[in-house]
């Protein structure tokens, strides 16, 4: 693999594979500390919040720093959390309960704020070094995510057969790997003639928001869904949620790998079609009756999903400019964390929800396309 696009992939797995890692690591932190599960979780996602205010700042560092030096910065920050966390792994029997978890929430504030300047950084980095195919060059940084969503897990199976410090140390491992690789980018390469001014654009954000919301939402909803397919058996559960997530996987790679390779797309009509898959999926799972049909639309909803965020995005910085990348981020944020917080409401039908979401979407962009794109797209031909 070409050294550019491995430093990509990597990078752009970085997140996903903290985050998947933080599902492994948590209870045996909480273990050590003695400490409530949930208070950790808590922590964890209180850090995740510094996102909205980091991601900005990020944008702006950039502008004056250029894009090579944040992501060296931010990727360094992400480095440090982690050896926190291990040094915790490693040093916790001389340490009090107190001063453990002190150290646990410097760890995810640390987190909070460098982590949240990488993907965008990179995203402008894919777009700087590959300004012929630029969903292409999205498509990259977001196969590495979806890569560490599906191999992470497989990886921790394997680490914890040998000792849990190789899981802390994993994360280490990666990001080093993206410090000592990230080409030098001149700032003067990352400076662009802006046409539009970013305000315009906030319909293209109010649906990032939506599509953000669905995907976290939905997430989290398959084990209460599946739940009521298999009563009292947890563990069927915990294995159909793995069918999904593998299914989903699978599909995510082979749907961003045919981005990287297909030189020219239009993304308005993309996100048109992403948009009515992810609706028709969302109306369909709503009423699946078999636990089979479920996993297929569900994994579809995502697919589509990250298909129409790879549209989106290359629509808003192809419009309002590459460092725009920054507040898509912030409204994705905001999307999960809305996401996560309907889950407690445990509604009958989540997928219902999911559904009336993604309406408004797609009324929004083929509205949208129809009044604004299709005509101008009409006089070029």
């Amino acid at each position: 693999m070409n050294k550019q696009i491995s430093w990509l992939v990597v990078g752009g797995g970085l997140l996903g594979v903290s985050q998947q890692i933080a599902l492994v690591v948590l209870p045996l932190l909480a273990d050590i500390m003695s400490v409530p599960y949930e208070t950790l979780v808590n922590w964890q996602a209180a850090g995740s919040f510094l996102f909205l205010f980091s991601s900005v700042y990020w944008a702006k560092i950039m502008a004056k720093k250029g894009v090579s030096y944040v992501v060296k910065l931010t990727t360094a920050g992400f480095l440090l959390s982690n050896l926190i966390l291990l040094f915790l792994w490693l040093e916790y029997d001389w340490l009090s309960v107190e001063v453990m978890l002190g150290i646990f929430i410097v760890s995810r504030i640390v987190h909070g704020i460098f982590s949240s300047g990488i993907v965008p950084q990179l995203q402008i980095s894919a777009l700087m070094l590959y300004p012929q195919n630029t969903i292409g060059a999205l498509a990259k940084v977001s196969l590495g995510g979806t890569l560490a969503r599906c191999l992470t897990p497989l990886a921790c199976i394997g680490l914890l057969m040998i000792s849990p410090t190789w899981v802390f140390a994993l994360p280490l491992i990666l990001g080093l790997y993206v410090l000592l690789t990230t080409p030098s980018l001149s700032k003067g390469k990352s400076k662009e003639k802006v046409s539009d001014s970013p305000h315009q654009h906030w319909g293209l954000l109010v649906v990032a928001f939506i599509c953000a919301f669905s995907l976290c939402f939905g997430q989290f909803s398959l084990v209460q869904v599946l739940t009521r397919f298999i009563p009292d058996n947890s563990a069927q559960v915990s294995q159909w949620v793995a069918i999904n997530l593998a299914i989903t996987a699978c599909l995510s790679t082979l749907n961003q790998v045919y981005f990287i390779k297909k030189q020219k797309v239009d993304s308005e009509r993309l996100l048109v079609l992403s948009l009515a898959v992810a609706f028709v999926m969302a109306g369909a799972s709503s009423m699946a009756s078999h636990i089979v049909v479920m996993c297929i639309t569900v994994s579809l909803i995502f697919v589509a999903l990250n298909s129409a965020t790879l549209a989106y995005t290359n629509v808003i910085v192809a419009k309002a400019g590459k460092q725009y990348t920054n507040y898509i981020t912030t409204t994705h944020t905001l999307g999960y964390a809305l996401g996560a917080v309907f889950v407690n409401f445990s509604l009958t039908l989540p997928y219902v929800l999911v559904c009336a979401a993604l309406f408004i979407a797609f009324s929004f962009i083929i509205r949208r396309f129809i009044r604004y794109v299709y005509p101008k797209q009409a006089e070029t031909t």
